[in-house]
C-alpha cells in the first residue's frame, strides 16, 4: 500500500494481487517453454505438481517408489496428494508474495472443484491446443537435461554436438507409447469439465 498526496489530497493506492495463473495443455504441447517465459515476465512461481512428484522419485523415497509405478503407467496420481502438493506450494511465503503459475493442474473435476472450495482461483488460464498426433510425436522424441532443466527433441529440436550433454540426456518415465496415450485419453476426458469451471 502506498500513499502519496494529489492535489491537496492524500490518496492511498493498493498494491495488486500477485499474478495467479493456471496453464493446460497435452504431454508435450509446450508448456515447459512458456512457462519458463511467464516465469521470467511476471516473476511468479512455477508450481509443477508433476516436477515435484519426479524429485519424490529421484529422492527413492516409498511414496517416490508408488509414484514410479503410477507415472510408468500413464496414471494420475491421487486428488488428495496432488491436492496436498499444490496446498502447500501455494501458501509458501515466496508464493503469497510474487503469485504463482500452476503447471497442468487441475487434472481432474474434482480437483477443480477442491481448488475453488480452497480459495485457489486463477485470474487467468492458458489453454494449449494441439492434436494428439503432433503430441505423442513429441512426447516420443523428447530427451530432458536434468543439469540445466533445457529440453530437446530428437527430430525438432536436437542436443547441442557436446558429448558431455548428450551423455546426461534422459527420457521421462512416461514418455513410451503406451503410457502417452493413456495420458492423452485421461487428458482429454477430463479438459472439458476443467474448462467449465474454470
Amino acid at each position: 500500500m502506498k500513499r502519496r498526496e494529489r492535489g491537496g489530497a492524500l490518496v492511498i493506492e493498493e498494491k495488486p494481487p500477485p499474478p495467479r495463473l493456471i496453464i493446460m495443455g497435452g504431454p508435450g504441447c509446450g508448456k515447459g517453454t512458456i512457462c519458463r517465459a511467464l516465469v521470467q515476465q511476471f516473476g511468479v512461481v512455477h508450481i509443477s505438481v508433476g516436477d515435484v512428484l519426479r524429485e519424490e522419485i529421484a529422492k527413492g523415497s516409498e511414496i517416490g517408489k508408488q509414484i514410479e509405478e503410477h507415472l510408468k503407467e500413464g496414471r494420475l496420481v491421487s486428488d488428495e496428494l496432488a491436492l496436498s502438493i499444490v496446498r502447500d506450494k501455494v501458501s509458501q511465503p515466496e508464493v503469497q508474495q510474487h503469485g504463482w503459475l500452476l503447471d497442468n493442474f487441475p487434472r481432474t473435476t474434482e480437483q477443480a472443484e477442491a481448488m475453488v472450495e480452497l480459495g485457489i482461483i486463477p485470474e487467468k488460464f492458458i489453454y494449449i491446443e494441439v492434436p494428439d498426433n503432433i503430441l505423442l510425436e513429441r512426447c516420443l522424441g523428447r530427451m530432458v537435461d536434468p543439469v540445466t532443466g533445457d529440453i530437446y527433441h530428437s527430430h525438432f529440436r536436437p542436443p547441442p554436438d557436446d558429448p558431455e550433454v548428450k551423455a546426461r540426456l534422459i527420457r521421462r518415465l512416461d514418455d513410451n507409447s503406451e503410457a502417452v496415450e493413456r495420458r492423452l485419453e485421461a487428458f482429454q476426458e477430463n479438459m472439458d469439465s476443467v474448462l467449465e469451471i474454470f
